[in-house]
């Protein structure tokens, strides 16, 4: 009996074994298969993907944690005693922030600002905007948009990469034919890379500077004019130097005029003396054409008096 226990023994130990090798086996034939799966997973047909690696490495960096992005908007509506004065408050307090005024529109009761603050500064910034005057209405707006954020950057590095390994295959080019085919894939991406940039950097802008509209507008039935009494010192004073500006300017033509238009005047003048005055050169010459004219004519009346 305790013969028979000790040969089952061995005999299940032997099985033990055997599917132990059996399962590492296995184990192994998966691991290659997966790497045959990774490798093979590069390729599309007969041609090589060249997307497949960057994906791979940007998959790796998804998993790192993300730094939030978001977009803020905030619009504050105001009564104010003077829009002439809120535009200047507004003007300093952009300055202050190190933002701009993108846009701008005043009347006779009201006036809009649109501004860019850089977000780090909004909170403060809603802030002290809500002091220019008696608030009417205030809205603050955040907008998350950190996974549009990231997958497009994303999918920006990963132009990036199959550009670079585009431009290596393309120097690595054995025929004709292949080369045309990777330039023009490369035209394409390039085309897809510098849209996308362009979209990042409209993103970027938005989330690195808030957007806040401020509409001000003066109590009812209040109108602010922008028309101030002309002041008579400064009248006389303009006056003054445009009568002055007048004169100089007279002068300096006159002092043209005598600089260069007397000469001129002179030439023409000797023109006229030696060519038809007391000199008279044209003037003589014309008489001799016209002498010789007369002598010419009067020989040839001779000559047809004269019987043959």
């Amino acid at each position: 009996m305790k013969k028979l226990l000790f040969v089952t023994i061995l005999a299940l130990a032997a099985l033990f074994a055997s599917c132990a090798k059996k399962s590492a086996s296995q184990s192994k034939a998966m691991d290659a298969l997966r790497e045959t799966a990774d490798a093979t997973s590069a390729f599309t047909g007969t041609g090589y993907n060249p997307e497949a690696p960057a994906k791979a490495e940007n998959a790796k960096q998804s998993t790192q944690p993300l730094n939030r992005k978001i977009i803020f908007n905030g619009t504050i509506s105001l009564e104010v005693e003077s829009l002439e004065q809120t535009q200047a408050a507004v003007q300093k307090w952009v300055r202050d922030f190190g933002g701009y005024i993108s846009q701008s529109y005043m009347s006779g009761t009201s006036a809009n600002f649109t501004t860019k603050i850089p977000s780090s500064s909004f909170d403060v910034a809603m802030e002290q905007a809500s002091g220019f005057g008696k608030i009417l209405h205030k809205n603050i707006e955040s907008t998350d948009v950190t996974d549009e954020f990231y997958d497009l950057q994303t999918r920006l590095e990963t132009k990036k990469v199959l550009v670079e390994r585009l431009q290596s295959y393309l120097k690595n080019a054995s025929s004709i034919k292949d080369m045309m085919e990777i330039e023009t894939r490369v035209n394409e991406v390039t085309s897809d890379l510098e849209t996308m940039q362009g979209q990042m950097n409209r993103l970027a802008g938005k989330i690195d500077f808030a957007t806040v509209t401020i509409t001000v507008n003066l109590p009812p039935k209040k109108i602010e004019e922008y028309y101030k009494v002309p002041d008579a010192k400064e009248k006389a004073k303009d006056l003054f130097c445009g009568l002055l500006t007048f004169l100089v300017d007279l002068f300096f033509i006159l002092l043209y005029i005598i600089l260069y238009g007397a000469p001129i005047v002179l030439v023409i003048a000797l023109i006229y003396w030696l060519c038809f005055g007391k000199i008279g050169l044209l003037r003589k010459l014309f008489r001799k054409i016209s002498v010789r004219k007369d002598k010419s004519s009067s020989d040839q009346e001779q000559t047809a008096k004269t019987p043959q």
